[in-house]
């Protein structure tokens, strides 16, 4: 099974087509231009998370072998070989022990079969703690730099809150861009080594984890328990459903957005499968062929209540009727909706403001149905005369 082709699909509108839909499941702000703080504080905590699981195991036993013989010191060391002949303190104890782990010897040796291994082995897991700090230390700093699959595998283990992406084809891919650019947190998994994007994505840096995407290890190497939604993206409809309600399975709080060539199957398995979103690419840029070539404005196109809206956008010509008209006069003689006002200077307007005079170069974009969109074809056409 290879998730890398999406034969004659329309690629960015599939992408858009996904994500948005994801984004309607979601309580996450968006947060287009966050900033590169907070990438960077992202990274580092990646960092840290991937370290403490790393080192987790190392770090029990040394607690564990350190909190020991300081209990021993405190406990049985003799007050009489002590300055002053006072009893240990468990400070002085914690300190003594320090020091006889980095091969310092501050204590006298006894003959105590409770205390004289200490002597000895302390060192010696001074030894193995420096050695094996230094060496694993090295390494995982190394992979990091390099981006190492290894390195991927170990981040993946570690994300909370994230989504996994399953397929890394042309859909696949611009839908961990757009998640990327709403400062989201992804995983993807391609089945295809050599697919095109899997370089492109890691670049991106997203982990990519190479396997189906139905199997459950591999979910599991995901986060998927931790993660808060799946889109399965991928080529292959059943693919798609299974790695779905395998993710499911594992977190049964998980969103999940399915993409299906079969626009009734996906309306089927979106109502009786308890799937959040289950989309046929192909229908949608279908509809979107179909209304662009009505008119070449229309950006985008979706189904509400069984009536098909466009995204128009409209740019003021000069000697056009809409010039010096302002967005109420659009909205009352067209009949449409204007949800933003671009000026010519570059300045966006959401929800402009009724009195908002239009002018040469302004950009507008408009929601309405198949009938608006002829109500605005003449607002278009130039003037006989020119227009002051």
């Amino acid at each position: 099974m290879s998730s890398s082709t999406d034969g004659n699909m329309v690629p960015s509108l599939q992408s858009r087509s996904t994500i948005d839909s994801f984004k309607s499941y979601t309580d996450r702000v968006d947060k287009v231009n966050y900033s590169s703080a907070g990438r960077k504080g992202r990274k580092i905590l990646l960092l840290l998370r991937v370290l403490a699981k790393e080192f987790s195991g190392f770090l029990i036993c040394l607690t564990v072998a350190f909190s020991t013989s300081v209990a021993l010191f405190y406990w049985y060391y003799p007050h009489n070989l002590l300055p002053g002949g006072t009893a240990m303190t468990f400070f002085q104890a914690a300190y003594y022990t320090l020091l006889m782990i980095f091969f310092e010897s501050p204590l006298q040796y006894v003959e105590d079969i409770r205390l004289s291994p200490l002597f000895f082995l302390l060192p010696i897991l001074g030894l193995v703690t420096i050695a094996e700090g230094v060496v694993h230390l090295g390494n995982l700093l190394f992979q990091h730099k390099r981006y190492s699959k290894e390195w991927q595998k170990m981040i993946a283990e570690t994300m909370e809150g994230h989504v996994i992406v399953c397929g890394l084809g042309n859909v696949g891919v611009r839908v961990v861009q757009h998640l990327k650019r709403f400062s989201e947190t992804v995983v993807a998994i391609e089945s295809n080594p050599d697919a095109r994007f899997v370089g492109e994505v890691a670049g991106y840096e997203v982990p990519v984890l190479l396997g189906d995407v139905r199997d459950s290890k591999i979910l599991e190497q995901a986060s998927v328990s931790k993660a808060k939604a799946i889109i399965a993206v991928t080529d292959n409809d059943l693919a798609n459903l299974e790695a779905a309600m395998t993710a499911r399975e594992l977190n049964p709080k998980i969103r999940v957005v399915i993409r299906m060539f079969d626009q009734k199957l996906a309306k089927k398995v979106e109502k009786f499968m308890g799937i959040e979103g289950a989309y046929s690419s192909s229908a949608r840029s279908a509809r979107l062929f179909a209304q662009a070539a009505i008119s070449g404005n229309i950006i985008d196109s979706f189904e509400f209540g069984g009536t098909i809206i466009n995204a128009v956008q409209l740019i003021v010509e000069p000697d056009t009727i809409i010039v010096g008209q302002t967005v109420d006069h659009l909205r009352n003689n067209y009949e449409v909706t204007v949800l933003c006002h671009e000026s010519s200077e570059g300045v966006a307007d959401w929800n402009p403001a009724p009195s908002t005079t239009l002018a040469v170069g302004d950009k507008l974009l408009i929601m309405t149905d198949r009938d608006g969109v002829g109500r605005l074809a003449p607002v278009s056409n130039k003037l006989a005369l020119p227009r002051d």
